[in-house]
């Protein structure tokens, strides 16, 4: 969940101090006695106008992991009495050292559901759907409930939720019927690590962040596959299928959220606080390597004061003033802030720009783990409300830690000159009729036109499609977007309506047709044509959002317009490094796709073409991928470091076959000159063949034996000592003894 240990430049030492019981430093317990929620609302401070509300509390609820909002504006929240110790059962890893205890059985978490909300915001309904869970953590309503013409959604009829509830995620109906598995295998050796923060976005995917420690096997209810390290995000269809990773990296993400435009961010407590995720990237973790690209651009320069950051909201609906919009909230349960990012742009590349802290309060017990927005326009708050701060920073055994206290909370601006007001009444988008399902699709508040979206495929679906077929052409850039998501999913977004769009003249338009077309299972010679035509784009996020839809359907074909474009943008836009970065996972993952080297003319790229093909393919680990790396550095020119020539050479001696991997040491031979620039190349070709599991001195014993020769010399102490020390080095490699 959170983690909050200092940062070390030593992964081992990190990782002993994490899991090292110390005592506790009194800083990381809070030293007064908790308070009633009525006491600790008048602790807070948020800025003038903004007030804060008691939405729930200790004893209706635990402690609060996750929050969601369905169709009907019911809020869902995960809440657990028996964090950080899971309960014994099925699926339960035994305990790493420093998380050694077991809760008493039977599970007894809880999933619940509040609804009939007063003015101020308390909810006068808790419904407990769930009662016997282990540590719940990701949530995720479904719906399910009749809607329209059947009558809405009543407190008999809740729908269906997905769960997470060690050592799976589940569905459960929140009628009080049986839960089942839809994706099993999640390793749980560390319960503040575990999957959170289900988000379904416009393309119906539920996107969610993978934690620290846990090794996970993954398999969907398709019997698709995945498999999870640590920290990660990774995306599923809400019937549990088609498992697909979609960055690797990070250390423990917590919370995740998406902007208009369909940005991804999620905060993560040991990286970066808060992060646009690129999908195919790689971002730092603990000691973990990149893909060979590099990792991901960062967005922010600084951890906001600690390392638990987590919970992520962007901002947008009217309800705030404008200063408070098109922003990032992040929780700090460490320092007890709620934060405020604005988000600045260099191109299509994020940058965000600390804004004073939104919540503050100084009740030491304050701690916020997850925010969201409602479909209000209001911000709500899960505080974990405990003495400690996190979970390694003292015994998990402490007897400080509570387990009994959570609250939620609901922010609202009070002050005057707020366009709208009060918060917007309560919709419940079960209710309404097709056509009034669809007006809501250019709602202002991103949570409600999302909800609407979701709710119009779910229950509408293709018997709507002519109706809103024809309301696509519509006033208003918002509507267009969700209309054309909707009828995607709904198979009615033929090739000439997408095309169409793909000329509109609003760019949020433009950037959503490319990613609908990335979501595309197959593409016709009309949708690669779009892609291209989006990748030269005047609007950079359009073009990186070609470049990732070329990337999701690889073809050889793509390679010359995405090397054009990359071209393009390093000459005209360096600093749009995030449009740099999708660009190269495009022509990775075409170069990873094409598995012969003769489809391409290697001839007919020119020297810079070739470097930047060079430098994609060393993240590319197939027989075809090596191939062409050795074919692009055969001739002369253009030259590359030392350092690069080595990392090139590792990378086809371990992937390619061994008559690449002989051509291309012997082109580079012929341009070496030296004994210890020789040394230095056949160790880093002996490295590469270690690593694919071949014998090195058996493919380089002869070159070896001439270098190691050359560099021991016949001067005795005339010899240079670097070259004595590279053919020292160089024998130990190869176990040259004789």
């Amino acid at each position: 969940m959170f983690c909050a240990a200092a940062l070390s430049a030593s992964v081992p030492a990190l990782c002993a101090a994490l899991l090292a019981v110390q005592p506790p430093d009194p800083t990381l317990v809070a030293p007064t006695e908790a308070l009633s929620p009525i006491e600790q609302r008048d602790r807070f401070q948020l800025p003038p106008g903004f007030e804060i509300q008691l939405v729930a509390a200790e004893p209706e609820i635990g402690q609060p992991m996750n929050l969601a909002f369905d169709a009907a504006g019911r809020l869902w929240v995960t809440h657990s009495t028996t964090y950080p110790y899971p309960v014994e059962g099925p699926g339960i890893q035994p305990r790493a050292e420093g998380m050694d205890g077991m809760t008493p059985g039977p599970p007894r978490d809880r999933l619940s559901v509040l609804t009939d909300f007063t003015p101020d915001g308390l909810a006068r309904s808790v419904t407990h759907v769930e009662d016997g869970l282990n540590i719940p953590i990701g949530l995720l309503p479904l719906g399910g409930a009749a809607g329209g013409e059947r009558g809405g959604a009543t407190d008999e009829d809740r729908g269906e939720a997905l769960v997470y509830s060690i050592p799976n995620v589940w569905r459960t109906a929140a009628d009080g019927g049986p839960r089942t598995p839809v994706v099993t295998g999640y390793g749980n050796l560390d319960t503040h690590g575990m999957t959170n923060s289900f988000t379904r976005w416009l393309d119906g995917w539920i996107y969610a962040c993978h934690g620290f420690r846990n090794d996970s096997h993954l398999t969907g209810s398709d019997g698709s596959t995945l498999h999870l390290n640590s920290g990660n995000t990774y995306r599923f269809r809400p019937d549990g299928s088609r498992l697909e990773a979609f960055t690797r990296g990070q250390v423990n993400p917590f919370g995740l959220t998406f902007d208009p435009l369909g940005n991804a961010y999620n905060a993560d407590c040991h990286s970066r606080p808060l992060t646009l995720l690129l999908r195919g990237a790689y971002y730092p973790s603990f000691g973990k390597p990149d893909d060979g690209l590099g990792f991901g651009p960062e967005m922010i320069d600084h951890n906001h004061g600690s390392t638990g950051i987590c919970g992520a909201a962007w901002y947008d609906a009217e309800h705030f003033p404008q200063e408070f919009r098109d922003a990032l909230y992040l929780c700090n349960p460490v320092t007890g802030r709620v934060h405020r990012d604005r988000v600045t742009w260099k191109g299509s590349t994020a940058h965000a720009d600390k804004q004073p802290d939104f919540v503050r309060c100084d009740d030491p017990w304050f701690r916020p783990v997850y925010v969201t927005l409602g479909p209000d326009g209001a911000l709500y708050l899960a505080d974990f409300y405990n003495a400690v701060i996190g979970h390694y920073e003292v015994p998990l055994a402490h007897p400080a830690r509570d387990r009994r206290r959570g609250r939620i909370w609901r922010i609202v601006w009070r002050g005057e000159g707020s366009e709208a007001g009060e918060p917007a009444a309560a919709v419940d988008l079960t209710r309404l009729s097709a056509d009034n399902l669809a007006d809501r699709f250019a709602d202002p508040n991103i949570t409600v036109r999302t909800a609407a979206t979701h709710e119009w495929v779910d229950r509408i679906g293709s018997t709507g499609r002519p109706t809103l077929e024809t309301r696509l052409s519509e006033t208003g850039p918002t509507f267009r977007v969700h209309a054309a998501w909707a009828l995607h999913r709904t198979g009615g977004l033929t090739e000439d309506r997408l095309a169409a769009l793909g000329s509109d003249p609003e760019a949020v338009v433009r950037i959503h047709t490319a990613k609908i077309l990335g979501d595309r299972e197959a593409w016709s010679a009309s949708d690669v044509d779009l892609a291209r035509t989006l990748l030269t784009d005047a609007d950079p996020f359009v073009r990186r959002a070609a470049a990732d839809a070329l990337g999701r359907r690889p073809a050889a074909g793509h390679v010359r317009p995405l090397l054009e474009a990359l071209a393009a943008t390093e000459a005209d836009a360096p600093d749009d490094t995030m449009l740099i970065h999708q660009l190269r996972i495009g022509l990775r993952d075409c170069l990873t796709a094409s598995e012969d080297a003769d489809e391409f003319a290697v001839e007919a790229f020119e020297p810079a073409d070739r470097r930047r093909l060079a430098g994609v393919l060393v993240a590319v680990p197939t027989p075809g991928g090596a191939r062409l790396l050795a074919d692009l550095l055969a001739p002369a020119e253009p030259s590359f470091a030392a350092a690069e020539v080595d990392r090139f050479m590792a990378h086809v001696a371990r992937y390619g076959a061994d008559e690449a991997s002989d051509e291309l040491l012997t082109n580079l031979w012929r341009r070496t000159d030296g004994t210890v620039r020789r040394a230095e190349l056949l160790g880093a070709a002996a490295e590469g063949l270690k690593r694919r599991g071949a014998n090195p001195t058996a493919l380089l014993g002869e070159r070896g034996r001439d270098t190691v020769t050359a560099g021991l010399g016949t001067a005795g102490d005339a010899t240079p000592t670097a070259a004595l020390a590279a053919a020292a080095g160089l024998a130990a490699d190869l176990a040259l003894h004789d």
